[in-house]
């Protein structure tokens, strides 16, 4: 297994939220995977609260430019962080994003999704 796994789990991520299908998006995390999105400051555990997240951001058509990545690949984890921008209503947010994925008989879904506006300069 390469490290083009994490970059291809990372483009499924992001073609799903450009689809804006909330419950396209929350499928590829599992039952129990945690969010701590971009856009909420609530830590959320489990599809329903996940699903209830992108209803929310995808009211309006969300594109996502992939910056920068770093993927690992392990035998049964994977994990990509790096940066991505968010753009819609006009405007574009840049920010920052680590993905953890988890392989099972299921196939690979996100066990932790942790994404964050950048800070302004240091």
């Amino acid at each position: 297994m390469s490290d083009s796994t994490a970059s291809e789990l990372l483009q499924e991520w992001t073609s799903a939220v450009k689809s804006g299908d909330a419950k396209q998006v929350t499928s590829l995390y599992r039952d129990d995977g945690i969010l701590l999105g971009t856009f909420s400051s609530k830590e959320r555990v489990g599809h329903e609260l996940i699903l209830e997240y992108f209803e929310n951001l995808l009211k309006s058509p969300v594109e996502v430019q992939i910056v920068s990545e770093n993927p690992h690949v392990f035998e049964s984890a994977a994990v990509n962080t790096g940066h991505y921008n968010f753009v819609t209503g006009g405007k574009t947010i840049n920010a920052r994003f680590s993905f953890v994925y988890h392989k099972s008989d299921a196939g690979w879904r996100i066990t932790s999704h942790h994404s964050s506006v950048i800070p302004e300069a240091d």
